[in-house]
């Protein structure tokens, strides 16, 4: 029992530690807002994809037939925004706030936390199977965004079904995850058609480069966290979905993902899939897209305070019954 506590507790500590760094950074303002949101744009557009690039470029051809957790990964997101398309409307009438509220449910932190968190709960296992889901994520989690937030709009935003595609389509082509997952799988394939390797210069930057992932996300998330984040808008909504994303989706996929014979390191894709806070881009995404940015930016802030307290229960749960 202590053994399975003391694991847990080295899990997130060190998220905790970095979490509170930036919000204590915040506070002394030792940093503006504006260092913050280009920290953002590093670890999104250099450090992460990175990450992402060597990860996939490691995995041996096989590992990318994992059929299984592909098709894990793609039906339960996708039954997932379902359930909530069904659902949400019942409850929620306002058009711009279902729509936040959907994207705040299903679309997790995955790219930067799920990384760093399969790394430290399965090691190199846990980094090949989520590069092996993080290309199937990303699509996902954007055209289903695009989608969700056009959906769920007022009238006089509503985007035409054209406009939806060329966005989607506009979102994967440019997104900096997928370019470097794509990059790295051809790669791939010429190393083992010709026999290429990557020059040993470019890897050790790339691994430099995805060192500086997990602090400086961390940081960038703890700086986000301000009394006026907190002071406004339609808490109660942001509470329940806090408590979809961080409780019940996490217990829903990896009791499915169990049933179905996930151990090691396919449960922390499933944990991390599930269980991650709302994602960072959601709220830039309702914003731009005329849905409620108040509401998806609070879904942000509360998941993520929440997660550091059901991330460390998740985990000792998973340790304790033998499933990590």
């Amino acid at each position: 029992m202590l053994e399975n506590f003391m694991f847990s507790v080295n899990i997130v500590l060190p998220l905790c530690f970095f979490v509170a760094l930036g919000a204590f950074l915040r506070w002394k303002k030792l940093f503006s807002a504006e260092f913050f949101s280009e920290i953002d744009r590093f670890v999104f557009k250099i450090a992460l994809p990175s990450m992402v690039f060597l990860d996939v470029l490691e995995c041996d051809m096989s590992e990318l037939g994992d059929f299984k957790l592909i098709g894990f990964v793609v039906i339960g997101i996708t039954v997932s925004v379902a359930v909530l398309f069904l659902t949400v409307p019942i409850f929620i009438k306002e058009k711009p706030r279902q729509g936040a509220f959907i994207q705040g449910v299903y679309r997790s932190n995955f790219a930067v936390l799920g990384v760093s968190l399969a790394g430290e709960l399965a090691g190199e296992a846990g980094l090949t199977d989520i590069a092996v889901a993080m290309p199937f994520t990303i699509l996902l989690f954007n055209a289903y965004a695009v989608f969700t937030l056009s959906v769920f709009t007022e009238r006089e935003n509503r985007h035409s079904l054209r406009d939806v595609v060329l966005t989607v389509a506009h979102d994967i082509v440019t997104n900096p995850l997928i370019i470097a997952a794509v990059a790295a799988l051809f790669l791939m394939l010429m190393r083992e058609k010709v026999g290429f390797e990557l020059p040993t210069v470019v890897k050790s930057v790339a691994e430099r480069l995805s060192d500086t992932v997990y602090a400086l996300a961390m940081i960038s998330l703890g700086a986000s966290m301000t009394r006026e984040s907190f002071g406004n808008g339609k808490l109660k909504t942001a509470i329940v979905a806090s408590v979809l994303k961080t409780v019940v989706m996490p217990a829903v996929g990896v009791s499915v993902a169990a049933a179905i014979g996930f151990t090691g390191a396919r449960i922390c894709v499933a944990f991390v899939l599930f269980g991650a806070p709302s994602a960072i881009s959601s709220y830039i995404m309702a914003k731009n897209m005329k849905s409620d940015a108040e509401l998806a930016g609070q879904i942000l802030l509360i998941s993520t305070v929440m997660s550091l307290v059901t991330i460390f229960v998740g985990v000792f749960i998973l340790k304790s019954v033998g499933l990590i």
